[in-house]
């Protein structure tokens, strides 16, 4: 658990912070050694990353207590790669994005432990990632504090350093944040504005009150209230604190601006704390950024229908600098403010869906990026088919993945984020490439099948840190099947698939039909029959037919002329040659 206090300074863009981490061990062992990570020491000069960043000086930490006893720091030694074993010298270590902590007596199992830490650092204007600020006007805050690094019953305690490709893993906890910034600044983010009458006029304290139950859009601060400079209370000292509180979240993130106005609204749930606040803030100079506020209440219905109810008070999108582009944490997504239209609309949709992967779900996202942003691609799919009353798209739409087969920059799926050769291939590996395979593997177990297991997985995991293998099993379970065969070459390997039909040969009451596979990915084989009435129907081989051989010829029952074979007519599969998928019959 989390109890800290920050203040922006906006002119400089310095925040400085200190904390007070409460950390249980709830493990059976012993712990003589926490591990905190330091995400903003990937500006620091000489830390190692994997991205071309802008150098800002890191943040060193100014005071670091354990329950009370001052701690030294230590020079740095590599400790990357291994646990920390046994007593170690009192103090703590930085190397990178890593400090190493010994504690002065181990943590007992049961234990609990109260370190402090006081830190602060220059937020980047330009050339930094995830967070930001936009000409000192609005700030967007996150990988911002000392956070304590995950501790799970597979690796022990998380050592991965940030290197910028990767994201990230953490564990649950509860948070307090005092947020100090100028009279008129707005501040929203994970959490729950706790003191809002010690900050907002009483009517917006009313309407933010009021928010949850309403279906229609209420402004809390208006352009009219901006212009008019009555955005917050007058403050003696010119300085507001806002104070925020999270239950359960794995992270903590925040928005503060001086230019922000702010709308709200409420989404139906299903969970039983009732409806969620929906907020949107943004620059009025942005008028385009208005609807997200519709789009985010729209995202949050339709998740807590298909995966599982929204289980947390509010839901925000906040406009931001360029270098979020869009970013999730708990509760809040970064956005940035050129998104505009159906494009602002997906990525709210997108951001907002991984309030459910990774921040319920609680994956290793550098390690197996694909369990959050595979599928998050898969979820944003069915949500704006939905909004839109479209069909949903098909994985022989994924481009991406095609371009990446073509420029021979594949990456495995579960290739480690930061190890991969290729940034481009990573990408797909990441977003596209699982999304699509999800598609694939609805369509081969039926909707209604698959739609469920999605739901078990959920709930089995929220809260709780998955392994690929908890995901590969249980759908398996799901399916009734073991699906080895699937996961090796996708998920593992870099399979592709190229299907075709070599001979038709038409009989009375059935044909033989023999296909190839001209590729090293494994699939069932979907033929669609066309017949001279117009009627059709369709066959399905399982993927057993390929054990052993690459052509494969079945006699096929028909019901009439045959005039044309498919493979995959409906682009269920993700085949990159649909050229040779068809045999029509010779007129005449």
């Amino acid at each position: 658990d989390y109890d800290i206090d920050v203040k922006i300074e906006p002119e400089t863009a310095l925040l400085t912070g200190s904390e007070t981490i409460t950390i249980r061990n709830d493990t059976p062992h012993e712990r003589p050694v926490i591990v905190l990570h330091l995400y903003q020491n990937i500006y620091a000069e000489g830390s190692p990353r994997g991205r071309t960043v802008s150098v800002s000086g890191g943040m060193p930490l100014s005071r670091v207590a354990a329950n009370g006893v001052e701690l030294e720091e230590l020079p740095p030694r590599m400790f990357f790669g291994q646990q920390q074993q046994g007593r170690q010298e009192p103090g703590f270590r930085v190397m990178g994005t890593i400090a190493a902590v010994s504690l002065p007596e181990p943590l007992a199992p049961g234990g609990v432990l109260e370190l402090e830490v006081d830190w602060s650092f220059t937020v980047l204007g330009s050339g930094g990632m995830r967070m930001g600020h936009l000409n000192n006007e609005i700030f967007q805050l996150a990988q911002w504090f000392p956070q304590v690094a995950a501790f799970d019953d597979v690796f022990g305690q998380d050592q991965s350093p940030y290197l910028g490709s990767g994201e990230f893993y953490t564990d649950y906890g509860d948070y307090t944040v005092d947020v100090t910034v100028p009279e008129g600044w707005l501040v929203v983010g994970t959490g729950m504005l706790s003191n809002p009458e010690e900050v907002l006029h009483p009517e917006a304290v009313r309407t933010l009150a009021s928010a949850p139950a309403l279906d229609t859009v209420v402004k809390l601060v208006s352009v009219e209230d901006r212009e008019a400079g009555n955005a917050t209370l007058p403050s003696e000292d010119g300085w507001h604190t806002w104070t925020l509180e999270a239950e359960m979240v794995r992270d903590f993130a925040f928005a503060a601006g001086g230019t922000y106005v702010w709308h709200a609204t409420g989404a139906e749930t299903g969970h039983e704390q009732g409806r969620a606040l929906i907020q949107n803030v943004y620059d009025p100079a942005m008028p385009h950024w208005e609807p997200a506020t519709e789009y985010a209440q729209h995202a949050i219905e339709f998740f807590s229908d298909y995966i599982l109810p929204y289980p947390y008070p509010q839901a925000t999108a906040a406009m931001g600098p360029p270098e979020v582009s869009g970013m999730e944490y708990p509760m809040i997504t970064f956005i940035t403010h050129f998104a505009e239209g159906r494009g602002l609309n997906g990525v709210v949709t997108h951001e907002l869906s991984h309030f459910w992967m990774p921040m319920i779900v609680g994956t290793k996202e550098m390690a197996y990026a694909w369990m959050d942003e595979g599928l998050t691609v898969f979820n944003t799919s069915l949500s704006m088919a939905d909004y839109y009353g479209t069909t949903v798209d098909q994985p022989g739409d994924e481009r991406g993945y095609q371009m990446v087969v073509q420029m021979e920059m594949q990456e495995p799926i579960m290739g480690h984020a930061d190890h991969a050769e290729h940034m481009f291939g990573q990408n797909v590996a990441a977003y596209s490439k699982p999304g699509m395979l999800l598609h694939t593997l609805r369509h081969m177990i039926g909707q209604e099948k698959f739609d469920a297991f999605y739901k078990d997985y959920a709930a089995t995991w929220a809260f709780k840190h998955p392994m690929p293998w908890d995901f590969f099993a249980m759908f398996s379970e799901a399916a009734g099947t073991d699906m080895d065969w699937f996961w090796q070459p996708w998920f593992y390997g870099e399979a592709t698939l190229d299907q075709a039909v070599d001979e038709v040969v038409p009989r009375a009451g059935s044909a033989d039909i023999t296909v190839s596979n001209l590729s090293s990915g494994v699939m069932p084989v979907e033929i669609k029959l066309e017949y001279a009435d117009g009627s059709t129907e369709t066959v399905v081989w399982p993927a057993s037919v390929w054990a052993g051989t690459r052509t494969t010829t079945n006699a096929v029952a028909t019901s009439g002329e045959l005039t044309k074979v498919t493979i995959d007519a409906d682009g269920n599969y993700p085949d990159l040659d649909r050229s040779n998928n068809e045999w029509e019959a010779v007129e005449g």
